[in-house]
């Protein structure tokens, strides 16, 4: 199982990855974009930050 997939989150640091896959988050705090970037639940881009594949099963699983 990956690691993105059961490694424990803040609950502030999953709003954040619930923003960028709604597209309502302007900003991220740094430690919680590096936290999703280590993860591999997010990645970075020329167009910014995007959620992965694991990022949004992520999601699925935390509801």
């Amino acid at each position: 199982m990956p690691k993105g997939l059961i490694a424990p989150l803040t609950q502030a640091t999953l709003t954040s990855l619930r923003g960028l896959a709604d597209g309502t988050a302007s900003s991220m705090a740094e430690d919680h974009r590096a936290r999703l970037l280590y993860l591999a639940l997010i990645e970075s881009g020329p167009e910014g930050d995007a959620i992965t594949a694991l990022g949004r099963e992520r999601l699925v699983s935390d509801r």
